[in-house]
């Protein structure tokens, strides 16, 4: 996988045409989905496998689309192709809560980034270096 460094996370496509960081929505669209891969560190959160391929880590919209979800940071996470299909359209916290691979650490961290848009892994990483530079 190619990560981006430094990609601005917005809340929506839109907003990064808005902010001229691309010229055309589907660029624009790429740009957000990799945005929120890379603030994930290209892994999935529900299982927290990295895929093979960036095509094999998939968007998934928290509040499904079928049941009015939208595209935004605050409703979408990465998934990997197995998770994704899997939860289906189904709520997230009841088909989450089913799986082996549960963890109430990954829970809170799902629902930090939905309601903050920051991934609490990396806030943990920058109090150590914090720490570490003090």
């Amino acid at each position: 996988m190619i990560a981006q460094q430094n990609l601005p996370l917005r809340e929506s496509p839109s907003e990064h045409l808005y902010h001229l960081e691309a010229m055309t929505s589907a660029e624009a669209r790429r740009l957000w989905r990799r945005a929120i891969k890379a603030a994930w560190g290209d892994r999935c959160a529900y299982c927290n496998a990295t895929p093979i391929d960036d095509k094999s880590l998939t968007i998934d919209h928290v509040k499904p689309k079928a049941h009015g979800g939208k595209d935004m940071t605050s409703n979408c996470i990465p998934a990997c192709r197995h998770c994704n299909a899997n939860k289906g359209s189904r709520d997230w916290i009841s088909w989450f809560r089913e799986q082996d691979f549960h963890s109430d650490w990954r829970e809170i961290e799902i629902r930090h980034w939905l309601k903050t848009g920051e991934v609490l892994r990396q806030l943990a990483v920058n109090a150590d270096e914090d720490v570490l530079a003090s």
